[in-house]
């Protein structure tokens, strides 16, 4: 069975003390990034001859894992994202739940970069908000309250940029990670009273300097019940180094 099934867990989320009594592993990828092309043209301008580079040794793999939140609560501020340790760099993470299927957390980056050097004072990673997710076939509020409506789904993404510096050969020799951003979006349906929503604790500290960006709308199909949808905004910020 050792080519069946999703096994590998990159980021090493499952080794946190109980968490694989919370997340069941469900999905693993791991791919070599691709190299780019440059082309040398002629007179005529046709290809006289061709390199590529961007990983040539080969070393830099594209990375995700797909966890399921099979039970209990999970705090999000107990996964860890940024440079998880020498080589490994979590750069996005997205937690999605449904009315009709389990919560799902995706994690995804890099590995094989280079050691990332921190700023003074910071580390390279980043912590994120305490929000609960349930172990449970269920729609829920991340990070907000619902006062009208029902909620029938809802997400929230976080994403790092990872820069990279190339050599005269545009081989990479260094990585750092900065820019943490985060974005919630939620879908209602209206039963009486249009849906209806607030900002809840932790984004409402200055902190997250979070904001409701998009506020519940409003979908009229023919002969169907009416749907909004809301978004977002927040930061996430570098941790402090000890």
């Amino acid at each position: 069975m050792s080519n069946f099934g999703a096994l590998t867990d990159h980021f090493g989320i499952l080794e946190i003390e109980g968490m694989s009594d919370i997340l069941e592993l469900v999905d693993s990828s791991k791919v070599p990034r691709a190299e780019s092309r440059a082309d040398a043209m002629d007179e005529n301008n046709d290809i006289a001859d061709s390199d590529y580079y961007g990983n040539g040794a080969g070393e830099i793999f594209e990375v995700s894992c797909k966890y399921a939140v099979k039970a209990g609560t999970l705090d999000l501020s107990d996964i860890v994202i940024g440079e998880i340790e020498a080589a490994v760099v979590a750069s996005g993470l997205e937690v999605t739940t449904a009315n009709i299927a389990w919560p799902q957390i995706t994690v995804s980056g890099l590995l094989g970069t280079e050691t990332m050097i921190a700023p003074t004072g910071f580390t390279n990673q980043f912590t994120l908000p305490a929000i609960s997710v349930v172990g449970m076939k269920q729609a829920q509020p991340l990070g907000f309250t619902v006062s009208a409506g029902r909620l029938t789904g809802s997400s929230l993404s976080v994403s790092l940029e990872v820069a990279e510096q190339a050599d005269g050969l545009g081989e990479p020799v260094a990585h750092g990670i900065s820019g943490g951003t985060g974005e919630v979006s939620a879908e209602f349906v209206r039963i009486t009273d249009a849906p209806a929503m607030a900002l809840a604790d932790p984004l409402t500290t200055s902190k997250w300097n979070a904001a409701i960006v998009q506020p519940p709308g409003a979908t009229e199909p023919q002969a169907g019940h009416h749907t909004a949808s809301a978004s977002i905004n927040f930061t996430v910020t570098r941790d402090a180094s000890a």
